[in-house]
């Protein structure tokens, strides 16, 4: 079974966590494609990776290391591909060649970097430079960033090519003398791609042309016609001998491309080794930047199934918040194995600290610092979440049908050390039998081995023995006067209003309380008629 679902990730919003994680070289993106959490028992190996992520906040932190490895890591290319054909026995193109050539610049250049800011003595990030590679890529020591088959490369391959040379100044000297002589006879001009063109109204030309042995025909137009030089016989030999030396030139650059393929087959290993290092340095750089914006601490592990937050906040909503010039309010959670219910009106953010819970555990399970003051937490093998319209229109499931599919499914778990997450189960039916059902599942999960935590409007679900009782502080503690006097000379920014006033702190509740009524007090605040409020006082009094 899956850790999380398609569903619980996205209303956690951990893609979004991901998302924010900046990596810069295919193989850093490929370790964050493919990651992974840590389930119960792997807490050691946990314990490792998010202390390379500390390890690495100094660095993240300076701006010149930063800005020199990036610029390295922004030129590192994928050639997985690359060096697996070679091992299948391909020969490499020139311009995979490059590719290797620069490649290897870059992990000389990683190497030096890493050994000038003490960072290269980690457990499992080793880079290494590949000297006798890159001396076979660049015999002449240029390290300049192109590729070519020097003459070094072989004493057959200089010969072609100084033959190649001479026969290609001779072609060129027989034809200097060509054109000079029709320069002379025919009193033509040649253009710089060696033609000449003559209107067809010089008939005297023409016919000279046509009688010389210098010039042949090429095409017309209906104004001009185009010749360019005769080859001789001289010429056309030397061309011949030309293309010759050209097909063997092409066929030892071919050996000379094989034997470099070969030699880069037999060094996979390194390259891998290499890729695999740059792939771990760049996610855990990511990991550790990413930790820095968030102003996030490192998660205590424990071997206990519990989950301990101080002034947790969530990621997501803490930006919105912050674009509209509103903070958002730290939240504390003490969770053990049981069940937990958080109870408040609307708009008192239960639905939010639900998410946060979960959305910090997964952080942590992934390798990530968590936006808090402190956690500790022990590690789950599952995160299941009943969380927001679950409607399937696919299948033909309400909303309610949806909400019990997922709620069956952490059920079936709920013995294994998870994270279940139900956020106002059977909101969607009748109030009597929503009460009934939700009742009876916290009485179930409360002696499971997981850690349940549910939000609900109903009163008295959270008085049952072992079942802990969270609270949203919302409105209790506001001067209602005072906001309401705020209200009237701001009618425009009700909302921004209650929002900034609502308190979305968890008190923990030691006696049978029923659900606060802060919903009246906001219908109150946003303008419903005071003739209806009274009325639902009165009835709620009465009941």
């Amino acid at each position: 079974m899956e850790f999380m679902n398609s569903l619980a990730r996205e209303s956690l919003e951990l893609d979004y966590v991901l998302n924010r994680i900046r990596t810069y070289t295919p193989y850093g993106k490929g370790y964050k494609e493919s990651i992974k959490p840590y389930l119960s028992g792997e807490e050691d190996e946990l314990e490792k990776e998010l202390e390379k992520v500390e390890k690495s906040l100094i660095y993240a932190k300076d701006n010149n290391f930063s800005r020199e490895i990036e610029d390295i890591f922004v030129h590192i290319k994928d050639l997985r591909t690359s060096v697996r054909r070679t091992m299948e026995g391909c020969v490499l193109s020139e311009i995979e060649l490059f590719e290797i050539k620069i490649f290897l610049f870059l992990i000389r250049d990683l190497d030096n970097l890493l050994k000038k800011y003490g960072m290269d003595k980690w457990d499992d990030i080793n880079i290494e430079p590949m000297e006798k590679l890159e001396k076979l890529l660049d015999p002449e020591d240029t390290k300049i960033a192109t590729f070519y088959i020097y003459d070094s490369y072989s004493k057959k391959l200089r010969n072609i090519r100084e033959n190649k040379k001479e026969v290609d100044k001779e072609i060129k000297k027989e034809k200097k003398e060509l054109k000079s002589k029709a320069r002379e006879d025919l009193n033509v001009r040649f253009r710089p791609d060696g033609s000449v063109v003559v209107s067809k109204e010089n008939q005297n030309l023409l016919g000279k042309i046509e009688k010389s042995s210098y010039l042949t025909y090429v095409s017309e137009t209906y104004m001009n016609v185009k010749f360019s030089l005769k080859s001789t016989d001289k010429i056309i030999n030397l061309e011949k001998k030309l293309f010759y030396l050209k097909e063997q030139e092409e066929e030892e650059e071919y050996k000379i491309r094989r034997e470099i393929s070969k030699q880069i087959a037999n060094n996979r290993k390194k390259f891998f080794r290499n890729m695999a290092s740059i792939g771990k340095l760049d996610f855990i750089l990511g990991k550790a930047k990413f930790a820095i914006e968030i102003n996030g601490v490192k998660p205590r592990i424990l071997k206990e199934h519990c989950l301990i937050i101080e002034e947790g906040r969530h990621p997501k909503v803490e930006e919105f918040l912050n674009k509209k010039e509103l903070e958002f309010t730290p939240i504390s959670v003490n969770l053990k194995e049981g069940a937990t219910c958080i109870t408040g009106a609307n708009m008192g953010g239960k639905t939010v600290s639900l998410k946060l819970v979960g959305l910090l555990l997964a952080m942590a399970q992934y390798g990530l610092f968590v936006p808090a003051a402190k956690m500790e937490a022990g590690l789950n093998n599952f995160i299941c979440t009943s969380i927001g319209d679950m409607q399937s229109t696919d299948k033909g499931l309400s909303t309610f049908g949806g909400e019990i599919k997922l709620v069956q499914e952490a059920i079936e778990r709920a013995d294994k050390k998870g994270l279940i997450l139900i956020d106002e189960l059977a909101r969607g039916t009748n109030p009597q039998e929503g009460y009934a059902i939700s009742k009876a599942l916290i009485n179930f999960l409360r002696n499971k081995n997981s850690i349940t935590l549910v939000t609900t409007h109903y009163d008295n679900i959270a008085d049952m023995e072992e079942v802990a009782h969270l609270q949203v502080v919302g409105l209790s503690e506001i001067e209602f006067e005072k906001l309401e006097d705020e209200l009237k000379d701001r009618k425009s920014d009700k909302m921004d209003i209650i929002n900034r006033y609502m308190d979305y702190r968890l008190i923990e509740v030691k006696n049978k309380k029923e659900v606060p009524k802060d919903a009246l007090n906001i219908a109150r605040l946003m303008g419903l008629d005071e003739a209806i409020i009274i009325e639902a006082e009165n009835i709620l009094e009465e009941k």
